[in-house]
């Protein structure tokens, strides 16, 4: 018998070689890679570990968890806060044909924003807003306070919406313009204003005058006074529109008789003559506290 040859052997073999060295070159490519990049992350993990260990210590607190745990329980309230959005959904729909233009005409002025933006205060506010999250938290407590009050504005808001629908507009046409974005670059730029601010608010917590705003803001008084003025706003609203302002002496004198107005001011005087007295009662509960302490 004759001995079977095997055609084509030598060439397999080259193919393989082939592919074997193809693999070497791109393993070596990988790992010059590799070692080009190791230095630069070795830097970045030694620039910011110092930032991340900062985060961690202001964010990894039993108020964050306390926090959190608020939101949780006030997710109704959430909830009755996002069915009051429903009031400006026909201002949401006259804009949507806007929403498409907006992008190409507020692309330079968002990269300039971001220019403003991207700073070291950015990451300080960022901080303070760490430190103050006990204050947070009290501010979410007095969203409580309110919850009955937001319960007997919404069929209001819904009627307010008819009734200034034209105003509405009319103030749309007079904000949407150029000095809007100008106010926006300015809060950019005063971002350390804010920080001193937040600087402020801790202060004023650490004071204990805080805990006294926020009661006050709690009382049926000031649920009375925020209602009183709300009627007060529309109702005005809904005059001038009625019957513009006429200016004159005669208009002054005029309105004078009327008896309404002249409760107004029996109101301003009653105010003004209460207040020395309840300005020298604040100076002596000041002067006890320090007194005390």
């Amino acid at each position: 018998m004759g001995k079977k040859s095997y055609g084509g052997g030598s060439s397999d073999i080259e193919q393989l070689t082939a592919k074997m060295d193809d693999l070497q070159k791109k393993l070596q490519f990988v790992e010059d890679l590799v070692t080009d990049l190791m230095p630069g992350f070795d830097k970045m993990s030694k620039e910011l570990n110092s930032t991340i260990n900062e985060l961690r210590i202001r964010f990894e607190r039993d108020e964050t968890l306390e926090l959190i745990k608020k939101i949780g329980d006030n997710i109704p309230t959430f909830l009755e806060l996002q069915n009051l959005m429903g009031v400006f959904k026909g201002l949401i729909e006259d804009l949507a044909p806007a929403f498409n233009k907006l992008p190409k005409e507020l692309t330079p002025a968002i990269n300039e924003l971001r220019m403003r933006y991207e700073k070291d205060e950015v990451f300080e506010l960022i901080k303070k807003t760490g430190d103050n999250i006990p204050t947070f938290l009290q501010m979410i407590d007095v969203m409580g306070a309110f919850k009955g009050l937001a319960d007997d504005l919404l069929p209001t808001f819904q009627k307010i919406t008819k009734e200034l629908m034209p105003s509405i507009n009319m103030l749309r046409l007079a904000f949407e313009k150029d000095e809007l974005l100008d106010v926006a670059k300015m809060t950019g730029e005063n971002l350390g204003a804010f920080k001193k601010l937040l600087g402020f608010l801790t202060e004023y917590d650490k004071s204990g005058d805080l805990d006294f705003t926020l009661q006050t803001m709690a009382a049926k008084e000031t649920e009375y006074m925020m209602k009183g003025l709300e009627k007060c706003a529309v109702r005005t609203m809904k005059d001038l529109m009625e019957k513009p302002i006429k200016p004159g002496f005669l208009s002054i004198f005029s309105s004078l008789r009327d008896p309404e107005v002249q409760k107004g001011f029996v109101i301003m005087t009653t105010f003004a003559r209460n207040m020395p007295q309840c300005m020298l009662e604040t100076v002596e509960e000041d002067g006890e506290k320090i007194k005390g302490t």
